[in-house]
């Protein structure tokens, strides 16, 4: 075997090697999606309104919205 045929099974492998890889991460998303979350792991992070607060970050509030969101409370 000559050194190009070499290199084009290696492409090659390396292409079907991806494409297999991709359809099996897209198909562990899809069943990761599809299952319901449940009850106990949803309330931990969500606020009375039912809204998920944020975990690493803090919301950006211009300085007029915050000096109006601290005004209402």
């Amino acid at each position: 075997m000559d050194l190009i045929s070499i290199l084009a099974t290696v492409i090659l492998v390396t292409t079907i090697g991806t494409m297999v890889i991709g359809v099996g991460a897209f198909a562990a998303f899809k069943l990761r999606d599809k299952r319901k979350p449940s009850k106990a792991k949803s309330g931990v992070l969500q606020n009375p309104a039912g809204v998920p607060d944020p975990i690493f970050l803090k919301p950006y509030l211009p300085p007029e919205l915050e000096k109006a969101a601290l005004e209402l409370e």
